[in-house]
């Protein structure tokens, strides 16, 4: 084999361990190539050309040491760099890659996003080595931009949950998801880092500070498919920016907005939609649950799927908090579970009674009883007698809000 081609693989070698460490350390016996600490003032541009020239030098110190000063020079270098690695050896290429890439995994919002952008840019344009060399580095950098978004936006408030389908059940609309409400504490430039939450699948959102921007971010995540929006100043231009995903939904939810304008529009987007719930809403100033044109306008546009029976569902947005059971539909009513945070639970009704009847009418099974309550709004009160055992009881219930919650 010849120098010249040995010569490009063994620069492919050496700059493919070196991917591996943000920055080498000068050997036994060398001077360290910088102070670590940034430097007080921004870099010149002549400085930053200078350092940017000396990556390719033959002496090993000074291309350390213009490659320390580069990444402690920040956003301020990405522009030269770029250009750089189109125009510089391949030494340079790899050398300027390697300082975007400690931009992209940095702590600034700014100077990651368009470093990031920057490698990218290179991945799609440049050719051979220098566009393998850009590929393999953004590949490697993902997980670590993950982890760090899921520490910082945790500690900001974002909830995150993880769920996995048991074996043996049929499949769910059910993914990990992740929940901001109003423990959110960032700002909307922090919710830049949703974009690396490959793994999430389910938004869900109840905050009174929610804007147009907020959406904006969460349509750049890879792959939601799952979501709730509840509460909040949400209007159907926030909504218009979910537009990208829209398409991939297979399960959407509003609870209690006031939106002025059809839905339609934004449901005919939603091509693999499979399950919709629209409680406690109002278009343009007229309860959904009693504008059978709207619904009628919204049903006409969703896949066949979301029509069938129980698929979508529009109530008027009281929430009794119980899960029960009845047999194929029928008789009895038996409650199999409470809602702790629910009127249901702080009226008495427990797992294991018996609803028998609501407001006068008989229940003759749990899809009576849903039935029943469809045009219930939040605060209604419901009176209720339950059977424990030997033991009947009346009940006061005064019904509130439906709770975000995992499955859809």
């Amino acid at each position: 084999m010849t120098v010249r081609r040995i010569l490009p693989f063994l620069v492919c070698l050496t700059w493919g361990l070196f991917l591996l460490v943000p920055s080498v350390q000068a050997a036994d016996g060398d001077q360290p190539a910088t102070d670590a600490a940034a430097p007080t003032t921004p870099p010149t541009a002549a400085e930053i050309q200078a350092w940017i020239d000396q990556l390719d030098s033959d002496k090993f110190l000074l291309r350390e040491n213009a490659t320390q000063k580069l990444i402690e020079a920040k956003d301020t270098a990405i522009e030269p760099l770029t250009d750089a690695v189109r125009t510089g050896s391949l030494e340079k290429a790899f050398r300027c890659i390697h300082v975007l890439r400690a931009f992209a995994i940095g702590d600034d919002i700014a100077t990651e996003r368009a470093a990031t952008a920057k490698l990218a840019l290179i991945a799609a344009t440049q050719h051979d080595r220098v566009s393998a060399y850009a590929t393999d580095v953004l590949k490697k950098i993902q997980p670590v931009q993950r982890e760090r978004a899921i520490r910082i936006l945790s500690g900001l408030g974002v909830k995150f949950s993880t769920y996995s389908q048991p074996q043996g059940f049929q499949a769910s609309l059910q993914e990990p998801g992740i929940v901001i409400d109003d423990s959110y504490q960032g700002t909307v430039d922090d919710l830049y880092y949703l974009q690396h939450l490959n793994f999430i699948g389910d938004v869900q959102i109840s905050n009174d500070k929610v804007t147009a921007d907020w959406f904006a971010h969460i349509a750049k995540m890879p792959n939601v498919r799952l979501m709730t929006i509840k509460d909040g100043p949400v209007d159907l231009e926030m909504l218009r920016e979910l537009d990208p995903l829209l398409p991939r939904m297979i399960g959407f939810r509003l609870y209690y907005l006031d939106i002025k304008g059809s839905l339609a529009p934004l449901f005919s987007k939603m091509i693999n939609l499979q399950r919709a719930e629209l409680f406690g809403m109002v278009v343009d100033g007229k309860e959904l649950f009693l504008n059978e044109a709207e619904q009628e306008r919204i049903m006409r546009v969703v896949p066949d799927i979301t029509r069938q029976v129980d698929n979508f569902k529009i109530r008027s947005g009281g929430f009794l908090g119980v899960h029960g059971s009845s047999s194929g539909g029928n008789g009895p009513c038996v409650i199999q579970n409470v809602n702790q945070d629910s009127g249901a639970y702080k009226a008495g009704l427990r797992g294991g009674d018996t609803m028998v009847e609501v407001d006068g009418e008989k229940v003759d099974s749990f899809t009576h009883l849903i039935q029943l309550l469809k045009d219930k709004k939040v605060g209604d009160r419901v009176e209720m007698i339950a059977v424990r055992g030997s033991e009947t009881k009346k009940l006061d219930v005064t019904l509130g809000k439906w709770p975000l919650r995992p499955e859809y």
